[in-house]
């Protein structure tokens, strides 16, 4: 069989068939250059327009908005934390919890749990305090089924992996909506915020030896008494770092979507007052449960917009020390407050929002900072001092920065070298270094590179999750990836040395590695080939 196949390569390709041979190389080289390299370049401004008419709009020109992890995060996203050099994030409906490193996301889960799948239950919320990581969501059957009840887990990460779980709490889930889910730590305390589960806000109407734990805000690491109560469904809750206040979203029920100060004893109002009340018989009629005390919210929606995540800005980076961040789900806005002085509540310039209401038929102009973000469920600020964003709808998280910083930053990875990094070991691996050095310092830096760049992450996240995986599952298959794309990663190693200043510096190296690489893969082989035939 060798034989005959050496025999029909000679007569194909040499002697007198030799020329032809280096025009079918030639065109092979041509075709794959127009391919990945001049299509790209040709349709750049087109690509470059439509990723930016895909992204969100932040109406502050003084901002900007990119995609942060390029790949996407399946299953609807809802609520991530940050946790050592990485994000943990929710995918709400397969009880996976997954991690973004260096923009990346990586492709193997770091905690698979069996979740219900209905209405508003499944993976609800996380967050994080140092190595400690807090988990809430609907546990069910091993089918993913019937749901059990809900539960908030304490888990230690190990960098990898979601390690050591101790359950922490068991709540009510009778009901398939307003199970509430966002946590957040203070005081070097874990608090989470639950809904009323479909009791309609009736703690404070029961006895006072009734307690079923839902529409409360409750502390659970450790575990304590009930630190605010009246909560009908809440999607947001986060500490004011400079004060230490406590602030929380609730979503109305038909109007009044609030953001609400929440002192230690607060009654949110559920089901009796809802908004903003003058009426102080009303507020003095609400049943009594211990020391808990109603107050106004601190600003209202008329119309419900389902506001989710809530982020105060601290870092000088982002130069709105002073602001409120929220989310919401039903417009995909994102909406900025002003704190007053006491950072007890907000102020406005706008009339309209004086009384502390947008009523319909007002303008939302001065709260609007950005649009076209779709579903968003979590708002935090990262490490980093900039805004990050979840989009449950588009499966993305979003990042904003102000534009000076962004102009003087690399541009954003949006995309790893995930094969190479399970063939190698590690995201630390020299060859994983060269492939990302390559990427940021001499492609993305002219338009024809990052043109192809574009096109070519959307083919190689297509597939490369799959291998990398198979990559971890199979030593053999591993050793056989190293060999073959060794010589690739070495010949690109040309590129260290070579000055890519230009669009015709970087289209001449291009087409000379392209047929570097066909000549290691395509005509070698074949020399080898013909030189076995004839010696044997």
């Amino acid at each position: 069989m060798l034989e005959k196949l050496s025999s029909n390569i000679e007569q194909t390709y040499l002697g007198q068939n030799c020329n032809f041979f280096v025009k079918i190389i030639f065109l092979v080289c041509m075709v794959i250059f127009i391919v990945i390299v001049m299509i790209p370049h040709t349709f750049a401004e087109d690509n470059k327009n439509s990723d930016k008419s895909s992204l969100p709009k932040i109406l502050d020109e003084n901002y900007v908005v990119e995609q942060f992890a390029a790949e996407g995060i399946p299953n609807s996203p809802t609520t991530m934390t940050f946790v050592g050099d990485g994000i943990l994030v929710l995918q709400r409906y397969d009880g996976i919890v997954r991690l973004i490193k260096d923009g990346v996301l990586q492709p193997w889960p770091v905690l698979d749990v069996s979740v219900a799948k209905d209405g508003e239950r499944g993976m609800l919320g996380i967050t994080s305090n140092g190595s400690k990581v807090y988990v809430y969501f609907t546990a069910a059957d091993a089918d993913a089924g019937k749901a059990i009840e809900n539960r908030i887990y304490r888990y230690d990460w190990n960098g990898e992996k979601l390690v050591n779980p101790v359950l922490l709490k068991t709540l009510p889930s009778d009901n398939f909506y307003h199970n509430g889910g966002a946590m957040t730590v203070f005081g070097g305390q874990t608090y989470a915020v639950i809904g009323d589960n479909g009791n309609y806000g009736r703690l404070q109407n029961r006895e006072a030896d009734w307690k079923n734990d839902t529409s409360v805000i409750l502390r659970i690491d450790p575990p304590g008494p009930y630190y605010a109560m009246g909560i009908r469904n809440s999607f947001g809750i986060t500490v004011d770092p400079v004060t230490g206040n406590l602030w929380d979203t609730e979503n109305g029920d038909d109007v009044n979507d609030e953001i609400n100060m929440v002192p230690e004893n607060f009654n949110s109002g559920w089901i009796e007052i809802t908004g903003i009340t003058k009426n102080q018989t009303l507020i003095d009629s609400l049943p009594k449960y211990g020391d808990f005390v109603y107050s106004n919210p601190e600003f209202v929606w008329e119309k419900p917009v389902c506001p989710t995540g809530i982020a105060f800005s601290t870092s000088e980076k982002f130069s709105q020390t002073d602001r409120v961040f929220v989310g919401d789900c039903n417009n995909g806005n994102l909406y900025r407050f002003n704190l007053n002085e006491q950072r007890t509540g907000f102020i406005f310039n706008s009339t309209d929002l004086q009384d502390n209401t947008l009523n319909i038929g007002e303008s939302n102009k001065e709260i609007l900072f950005g649009t076209g973000f779709g579903a968003i469920t979590d708002v935090e600020e990262g490490p980093d001092g900039f805004l990050y964003i979840v989009s449950m709808s588009g499966g993305k998280i979003y990042r904003i920065l102000p534009k000076e910083v962004a102009q003087s930053m690399p541009p954003s990875k949006g995309g790893g070298c995930l094969i190479a990094t399970a063939t190698y070991g590690s995201e630390l691996a020299p060859q994983v270094q060269q492939l990302r050095e390559i990427r940021d310092s001499k492609l993305l830096q002219t338009e024809i590179g990052s043109g192809f760049m574009n096109s070519f992450n959307s083919f190689y996240y297509s597939f490369s999750p799959t291998i990398a995986d198979y990559e971890r599952e199979n030593p053999v298959f591993k050793e056989a990836v190293k060999i073959i794309i060794t010589p690739m990663i070495s010949s690109l190693s040309i590129l260290n040395y070579a000055d890519m200043n230009s669009e015709e510096s970087v289209l001449g190296y291009g087409v000379s590695l392209i047929i570097l690489n066909l000549g290691m893969y395509i005509v070698a082989p074949v020399i080898v080939i013909i030189g076995i035939k004839k010696k044997f």
